[in-house]
């Protein structure tokens, strides 16, 4: 929900009547987000709990109701999802490089390790070697300290590929092609659904069940979107193919 006000961090949202959910133009702007699983009613348990922690307010605009969100809930984001806020920002050429050899009476730490890995953005180069390009070296180190893995776990910095692809290292590392992949099929669905827009658009205006068609495909898009995106490593767009659809994407969906 928070991503979804948020615009993916790029344009913020103001959804209309989200609370009394009076037309069914608000409901769609409001769920166009909504994963299919989380029921109505729960999902507005949790619209009115993030008003309680401040995450995102309600604002009165002409005497229309609206959801903002909050600074508070762009650092939720921020703090909830680290490597959104990364996506747009220029490489400062290093690696960051984890080792590490956790014996198996300690497989909890190990998977623990592995599972703040993943939440970083790091990618494995092998079970116990992860790489990214991202500068979590401090969230790294805390989480070294917090577990007491100084003399299991190592942190490198690397600056220099001597020798090697590094193209064909990024993709077996984090299956950039497969990714790209999905998100060239998402923009193969949002052509199509513009085109059947443009030819229908005087119905579509005029129907509400023209309308309603348009806009559960263009929910279903953004839902598979949501998903792809949080599999993103958001890599530097130095280290991303030339064909790189994810970033046309997001900006093709941030503008309907």
């Amino acid at each position: 929900m928070l991503l979804g006000l948020a615009g993916v961090l790029d344009i913020y949202e103001d959804f209309k009547d989200p609370l009394g959910l009076g037309t069914q133009e608000a409901k769609q702007q409001l769920y166009g987000w909504v994963p299919g699983k989380f029921k109505r009613h729960n999902f507005r348990r949790v619209i009115e709990r993030s008003i309680r922690t401040g995450d995102i307010e309600r604002i009165v605009k002409k005497d229309e109701v609206y959801l903002r969100l909050t600074s508070t809930g762009k650092g939720t984001i921020v703090r909830d999802y680290p490597l959104l806020s990364l996506a747009k920002q220029k490489w400062d050429g290093k690696w960051r490089v984890v080792i590490f050899d956790i014996a198996e009476i300690n497989k909890r730490t190990r998977n623990l390790l592995r599972a703040k890995l993943k939440e970083l953005g790091f990618g494995m180069l092998q079970e116990s070697v992860w790489v990214s390009p991202h500068d979590f070296g401090k969230d790294v180190a805390e989480f070294f300290e917090s577990q007491k893995l100084d003399k299991y776990a190592f942190l490198l910095e690397v600056t220099t590929l001597v020798a090697g692809d590094r193209n064909f290292l990024v993709d077996k590392i984090w299956h950039l092609q497969d990714l790209n992949n999905e998100y060239q099929k998402i923009l193969g669905q949002i052509t199509k659904l513009n085109n059947w827009y443009v030819a229908l658009n005087d119905r579509i205006k005029q129907s509400p069940s023209y309308l309603a068609k348009f806009e559960e495909r263009l929910k279903k898009i953004r839902e598979k979107y949501l998903q792809i995106l949080l599999s993103d490593p958001c890599l530097p767009k130095e280290l991303l193919p030339e064909d790189w659809a994810g970033e046309k994407v997001r900006d093709i969906l941030s503008s309907w």
